[in-house]
């Protein structure tokens, strides 16, 4: 963020109009660091301080953004007070921070901390800091580093450098907070309360049932953990580094502020630091910022304000070292550093319940309440008519046991679980189950660019050489394609060859090819140049042995460019390869018409030309030039020929058009949130019609912005660009402040807060971390924006399945309760007892209605907008049929008991009659119950009904089982009556 940069306010006045211009700054205050109180604290009295219009305090990354009048208070002004305050408050301490004057506590209060050190106060700043004030900062010594006494007491001061983690619950706290549901404990004292009665095997059910539900509940939790973890695992075990000037190896975890630290390419940070000296060095920053490429680092100063992934001075915990070495200073440790703060973000995101989640307990709870005043008015109606306690007791089991529908839990489980399987083979693999039936709410998604709406493999799409404009067929790193001219003359065809022979000399990278698909080992941008090459058949091999590497420059972040000096039977040449700026500038000849000439002024500007409409289709451009040499040491620097060039991208999925295109008839917005700049991120936005007329927004910008501007804006973004962790975290809590149900995709350690903070988190899992992978939902194992949509579409499957499983299990319950109620009141005798009520609700109902939640979706499925995620479960229309159905099976169930009682068949017969009756309705409600019925052939429901009635004559006709649910055998008149009372249950 520019701390200069100003916003204009209107302020009216008696006599006139004026525009008062703000000014802003951004300061590191350590004392509201994890702290929201602090913050809050902050915010409150430094808003009342004479010319401060305006105070946002971050307790995550501890700065403190500050808007002020810079005619009344100047910069230099609060930076000093912070100065005298921190100063002031070494010498106090608490109690005597107590007794200062009110006015005195208000400024104290913006004080970092009690024992702020000077290294402190300039948190995160060390990129824009010359090496020498911070040698003098952190009292250290390059040449020979800290002593061992002094890393002891800093050790004493900052900590190890290690990542912590709050303390949580065992796994007996979490059971027994599970179990602090209200159907649960109805449950559990249903279960307690057959024990008394002597109904052991149903106590053993309803308490087993209960036991199984929050395990599963406890076990999710614990996977929700996982990715501290992972993020521990990211820190390395041992470092080198500089103590009392002798090179000596101490555990990663004894590194403080001011140690100097030795690494070699192969290895991993293990802190964050500022590079003091280097060669070639090349770090792979994707864990922490999403970027793919490996960074050439240096030594120099960076922008105070410039984006982490741009801090080319800078090495960031948990990055790997892949070219070059490195001397380092330790600046950060712990939670201070870039992957500690991840870490405190990761820790402080509570886990919201999913729609289904809110749904079920909203529902469970006012089952439950209506099941506890039935029970109540049935024992009341007891008491009044003298029946005994063990009556009253066993008549509100019986209530409890049909009116829960205990199968539910399960019958959903299994819907989500079956889809899991169906998911995993279309390439998601889904860690937290509940995430299936959330993505049937997803309103909004969150994805990431590169490797998931593009392939994350570079191909070269253009070329320029000889006043000729070529296009280059194909995608990724398959060498299968063609090359076609656009622009100039045919047959020149010498220039584009030498070209690519430039680019096969000046590469390090490999083309392999694994598992029928074809791999760069190297840097992409190397990779898609050899491809090219072999798209118009000029052999890598061939090239490399006609070509002998003598010299080598390599690329530098600061030269911009790579040369290479190779010698053949014929010559000595020497081929550079870079940005435009760099390379275009060592040239004072160009190649064109088979001869070399002098490079002209309209020759560069028909070249730049040619280069900003390339860059105007997001494509990267690279220039080559040539030298030839007369000796192997002769002068590199300047005089080169200008060759031509060659303009690449990470080419979109030739799917993801269409699947956004879905997207948005199903009403889901997609954000593309990219690292890279506004320029590129439109316009793949708009190749992919993803962009259709919204907002762009940068991380600078977004940086600008407050919560209120943010939330104001964020239904018209479609496309955020240069952002950082904590802002990519901030979006995502936009969107769901805004009521959205958000699906977020990411890759790196960078995404990992963000994708848990999301509603569906989901990770990469070909070039994903371990940290996004245990924070998330589901992982994508092609990385395909294409296969999120896929899961769209068995979300909202899994939802209307629920949905018709639930209608078809309350109908059942009600009909149960209403033929205990009817027959209770009539002749005060149950028509079924408890075994009987636990068999219909947890085995048949369970069977039927797993072929309910396996039903496979529709083909207009995606053709509605989500479902609200505050829509209760049972709505007014399905309420109305369930209770339609329930009566019916209720009044027929009761009507069988009664007529088998009053003709004198006996109580176990009528009982026999009931039960049967209860699960040959179910099997016709079943089938009325499913949603897509233009399937004719359901084999899981044919096989559910199939079962059901094998089970039930086992039930009637088997003695042994007999005797356990209290049946006898019928005949065919009882089997023709069943038939009509069935029939009539369809009112």
């Amino acid at each position: 963020m520019n701390q200069n940069s100003s916003i204009s306010v209107d302020c009216k006045s008696t006599r006139r109009k004026e525009v008062v211009l703000y000014r802003r700054i951004r300061i590191p205050v350590r004392y509201t660091y994890r702290s929201k109180q602090n913050a809050q604290h902050i915010e409150i009295l430094l808003y009342k301080k004479h010319g401060i219009k305006f105070v946002k305090a971050n307790p995550i990354t501890s700065k403190v953004l500050i808007l002020y009048d810079e005619y009344i208070i100047n910069k230099e002004t609060i930076v000093r007070l912070l100065e005298i305050l921190v100063k002031e408050l070494k010498i106090q301490n608490k109690n005597a921070i107590k007794n200062v004057s009110k006015n005195y506590n208000e400024e104290i209060a913006l004080a970092i901390a009690p024992n702020l050190s000077e290294t402190e106060s300039n948190g995160n700043m060390w990129h824009s800091m010359d090496i020498k004030n911070i040698r003098n900062i952190l009292k250290t010594n390059y040449e020979k580093g800290i002593s061992n006494k002094s890393a002891n007491d800093r050790l004493m001061d900052f900590g190890l450098n290690v990542i912590s983690e709050n303390k949580k619950k065992s796994i007996l706290q979490k059971f027994f907070s599970n179990l602090n549901d209200t159907s649960a404990k109805l449950l559990v004292g249903v279960g307690i309360a057959s024990f008394f009665l002597g109904q052991i095997a149903d106590a053993i059910a309803v308490l087993g049932i209960v036991f199984v539900e929050t395990s599963l509940g406890v076990i999710h939790q614990n996977k929700a953990e996982q990715s501290i973890y992972s993020l521990k695992n990211m820190i390395v075990h041992k470092a080198t580094v500089l103590r009392s000037g002798k090179e000596v190896e101490i555990e990663s975890k004894n590194l403080v502020p001011g140690d100097i630290i030795l690494l070699d390419a192969g290895e991993r940070v293990p802190t964050d630091a500022r590079i003091i000296q280097c060669n070639y060095l090349r770090v792979n920053e994707s864990s922490l910022t999403g970027e793919s490429i490996a960074i050439t680092k240096n030594t120099g100063i960076c922008n105070r304000q410039i984006e982490l992934a741009n801090r080319d001075n800078m090495l960031y915990m948990g990055t790997d070292i892949v070219s070059g070495n490195a001397t380092a200073v330790v600046v950060e440790t712990g939670m201070n550093t870039e992957l500690g703060n991840i870490a405190t973000m990761l820790q402080n995101i509570k886990l919201d319940q999913t729609p289904l989640q809110k749904r079920m307990k909203n529902f469970t709870q006012k089952l439950t309440k209506i099941c506890i005043i039935f029970c109540i008015g049935v024992s009341t109606v007891g008491i009044l008519f003298g029946r005994s306690l063990a009556e009253i007791l066993t008549l509100s089991v019986s209530f409890s046991v049909g009116a829960l529908p205990e199968s539910l839990p399960a019958v959903v489980t299994i819907a989500m679980g079956l889809s899991v399987q169906r998911l995993a083979n279309r390439n998601a693999i889904v860690r937290k189950m509940n995430a299936v039936e959330t993505l049937g709410y997803a309103n909004v998604i969150c994805c990431d660019k590169t490797g998931t709406l593009t392939l994350n493999e570079m191909t070269v799409k253009k070329i320029y050489c000889d006043k000729s404009l070529y296009k280059i067929t194909g995608l990724g790193y398959e060498p299968k394609g063609k090359m076609m001219l656009l622009e100039g003359e045919p047959n020149k065809t010498h220039c584009t060859e030498e070209l690519l022979k430039a680019g096969i000399l000046c590469s390090d990278a490999k083309l392999v090819k694994q598992e029928n698909k074809w791999q760069v080992q190297g840097d992409p941008t190397e990779g898609a140049l050899l491809t090219a090459a072999g798209k118009c058949h000029i052999d890598e091999e061939d090239v490399k042995k006609a070509f002998e590497r003598i010299r080598e420059i390599p690329f530098d972040s600061c030269r911009r460019y790579m040369t290479v000096v190779v010698k053949s039977d014929n010559c000595i040449r020497a081929y550079c390869k870079g940005a435009f700026g760099a390379v275009i500038g060592k040239c004072s000849m160009i190649y064109e018409d088979g001869e070399e000439r002098l490079l002209t002024k309209a020759d560069k500007e028909r070249i730049i030309s040619i280069r900003d409409d390339m860059t105007g289709e997001a494509l990267r451009v690279l220039t080559f030039a040539y030298k030839n040499l007369k000796c192997e040491k002769d002068d590199i620097n300047n005089n080169f020929t200008f060759l031509g060039l060659a303009a690449m991208e990470d080419s979109p999925r030739l799917e993801v058009k269409n699947s956004i295109k879905k997207c948005h008839n199903a009403g889901i917005k997609v954000v593309m949130i990219t690292g890279d700049n506004k320029g590129t991120a439109s316009t793949i936005g708009k190749q992919l019609g993803l962009l259709n007329g919204g907002l762009i927004v940068s991380g600078a910008e977004l940086e600008d912005m407050n919560d209120e501007e943010l939330d104001s804006k964020i239904s018209n973004i479609e496309v955020f660009a240069r952002t950082s962790p904590e802002q990519k975290l901030r979006i995502v809590k936009a969107f769901k402040r805004f009521g959205y149900v958000v699906a977020m995709t990411g890759d790196g350690v960078n995404d990992a807060p963000a994708i848990k903070e999301a509603s569906i988190g989901i990770a990469m899992g070909n070039n994903g971390s371990d940290v996004a992978k245990d924070a998330a939902d589901i992982t994508l194992v092609d990385d395909n924006f294409s296969t999120i949509v896929r899961a769209i579409e068995e979300g909202r499957a899994v939802s209307n399945n629920i949905k018709n499983t639930t209608k078809y299990l309350l109908a059942g319950s009600l009909g149960e309760i209403i033929a205990i109620g009817a027959c209770s009141l009539v002749t005060g005798m149950l028509p079924l007892i408890p075994i009987q009520i636990l068999w219909t609700n947890v085995i048949c109902e369970t069977i039927l209605g797993a072929s309910l939640a396996v039903e496979p979706s529709s083909e207009n499925v995606m053709d509605y907008p989500p479902l609200e995620k505050n829509s209760p479960l049972i709505g007014k229309e399905l309420s109305s049929k369930i209770i339609k159905r329930g009566i019916g099976i209720g009044l027929t169930s009761a009507a069988v008991f009664e007529g088998y009682n009053i003709l004198g068949f006996g109580v176990q017969k009528a009982r026999t009659m009931a039960f049967s009756n209860l699960i040959l309705t179910q099997l016709v409600n079943v089938h009325d119950c499913r949603n897509n019925k233009k399937i004719m052939n359901n084999r899981y429901m044919t096989y559910a009904t199939v079962s059901s009635v094998v089970l039930l004559g086992a039930i009637i006709y088997l003695p042994f089982i007999g005797s356990i649910f209290g049946t006898v055998p019928l005949g065919i008149a009882d089997a023709g009556i069943l038939l009509a009372s069935t029939s009539c249950s369809r009112i």
